[in-house]
């Protein structure tokens, strides 16, 4: 007479758990590069609003200003809406200006090598700091 067992083997198991970690390992570095690029949107709409802010000071002063609290900020550095960037105003003349948007040490977009600080300046021109071949990557 035969017993009925129910249940898994431990060799099952360990072949499942395998599996499992397998799939976390290809898995888990693609979710970081989404999450590391879906960040860089934040940098990007800070980057274009303080533009903006730039361009209506510069209609009315007939210059740009390196500090934001003449923008309307209440610091001459500003950062991101959840404070992942912080982006400063640097080389204003009465025709030019670069904005760069730097990630904040300790943050978790401090690790993303590829694009690092994102650049805008007076002409439109983006740029980046990071390793990326092109930086219409990075924007």
């Amino acid at each position: 007479m035969k017993k009925n067992t129910n249940g898994f083997t431990l060799i099952e198991v360990v072949i499942v758990v395998a599996i499992m970690g397998i799939i976390a390992a290809v898995a888990f570095p693609s979710y970081m590069s989404f999450m590391e690029k879906t960040r860089r949107a934040e940098a990007i709409t800070v980057l274009t609003e303080v533009a903006g802010e730039l361009q209506r000071f510069q209609t009315e002063n007939n210059t740009y200003t390196d500090d934001l609290t003449e923008l309307g900020y209440s610091a001459a550095t500003t950062t991101s809406e959840t404070g992942l960037y912080l982006v400063t105003v640097s080389g204003s003349t009465a025709n030019s200006y670069l904005l760069t948007a730097a990630p904040v040490a300790g943050k978790a977009q401090q690790g993303d090598t590829k694009c690092a600080s994102l650049t805008l300046n007076s002409l439109g021109v983006k740029g980046t700091t990071g390793t990326a071949a092109d930086a219409e990557e990075c924007w």
